[in-house]
């Protein structure tokens, strides 16, 4: 598997349900200075991390998360967190990997904006625009960046890196 874009990934009462949390106004972001180790621009952008290091670290795991666990299939969660990013404040994204691992990404997009993720594969960039309840799955080992533009002010996105039986 390259890439896999799948429209509407959850069903709506599940998918309103997250981002009536996630993007409240209440949601207890927390700042960080790098988008990725690679960041030359010390970008900053808003995390929440509801598993991290074999742990749970959220009391929202289980109804927020565990639904798009089951699924996705997966058999262990490595990091699941939510970013918010202040799209003006955003410079110049840098190519990373999520990890070296036999592993999947997936981004659920949890708004619609112009930006989206660039992937690199076999030497050819191809976008995915960010569109509400898309998700964009991936073997963790592929490059790739956000982007970001100005037709609104924020880009919200869940991040999920796991194991699956296709690892």
């Amino acid at each position: 598997m390259t890439i896999k874009v799948v429209n509407n990934f959850l069903n709506e009462k599940n998918f309103n349900y997250l981002t009536s949390h996630i993007l409240d106004s209440e949601f207890p972001w927390r700042k960080r200075d790098k988008t990725t180790p690679e960041d030359k621009n010390n970008n900053i952008y808003f995390s929440y991390s509801f598993f991290n290091e074999l742990e749970v670290n959220s009391e929202l795991y289980s109804p927020l998360i565990l639904p798009i666990l089951k699924k996705l299939n997966v058999i262990a969660p490595i990091q699941v967190r939510s970013n918010m990013v202040i799209n003006k404040l955003m410079k110049d994204p840098s190519w990373h990997t999520d990890y070296r691992t036999k592993s999947k990404t997936a981004i659920l997009y949890l708004n619609t904006c112009e930006g989206g993720t660039e992937f690199k594969i076999n030497k050819k960039v191809k976008f995915v625009k960010a569109e509400s309840n898309k998700i964009v799955i991936f073997n963790s080992n592929i490059e790739h960046r956000g982007i970001y533009k100005n037709d609104v002010p924020y880009r919200y996105i869940l991040n999920l890196n796991y194991y699956d039986y296709s690892c």
